[in-house]
């Protein structure tokens, strides 16, 4: 992706000509990478999103193989009865969340993060009329075991590490002395 989209060209220079990056990916799940956030306030006109909403825009760029990539904005409002969807978006990228504890999401971590989604193809009417289809993220996806992460070899000896049985102050008594030597017992 061209990261200086915003560049302004002359009007006495030439450009060089590109294609469209856009591919349409049939529905599926598929690995996306975040490329982009930017915190945003809704000012639309919304029957489901009031004025003055904070929401982060994200881009995801997702990898369909030898289908293409293509990539995709999703709106994550900061409101309460969205909480179900920042959620599944932190889940997906690997910051979990204890369902019923509070969460304070790493911001900072977000661009470069990857993880998998479940896409829809939406069907629209652009505003000439037009009909159109475009990807939408429709469930960001937990990750799995066994996603590209190699497993912890399980640790069989589960046991809590023994502590002296003395207390303290004995315990550091005894310590101090020794000279340094080893002492049998159990520690």
């Amino acid at each position: 992706m061209n990261n200086n989209e915003n560049e302004f060209l002359n009007w006495n220079e030439g450009w060089v000509a590109e294609e469209s990056e856009f591919t349409l990916l049939p529905e599926g799940n598929y690995p996306f990478q975040v490329t982009n956030l930017e915190r945003k306030i809704y000012s639309g006109q919304s029957s489901k999103i009031p004025n003055g909403a904070p929401y982060a825009e994200v881009t995801v760029e997702v990898d369909g193989g030898e289908k293409g990539k293509t990539t995709i904005k999703e709106r994550l409002y900061l409101m309460k009865k969205f909480t179900w969807k920042l959620t599944q978006f932190f889940n997906s990228i690997g910051q979990v969340q204890e369902i019923g504890q509070p969460f304070q999401p790493k911001w900072n971590q977000v661009i470069g993060a990857s993880g998998q989604a479940k896409l829809e193809v939406n069907n629209y009417t652009d505003k000439d009329g037009n009909k159109k289809q475009n990807n939408r993220v429709k469930e960001f996806l937990k990750p799995t075991a066994n996603a590209g992460v190699v497993q912890q070899q399980p640790n069989f000896n589960q046991q809590a590490p023994q502590q002296p049985t003395q207390p303290n102050q004995q315990w550091g008594q005894q310590q101090g002395q020794q000279q340094g030597g080893f002492q049998t017992g159990a520690f």
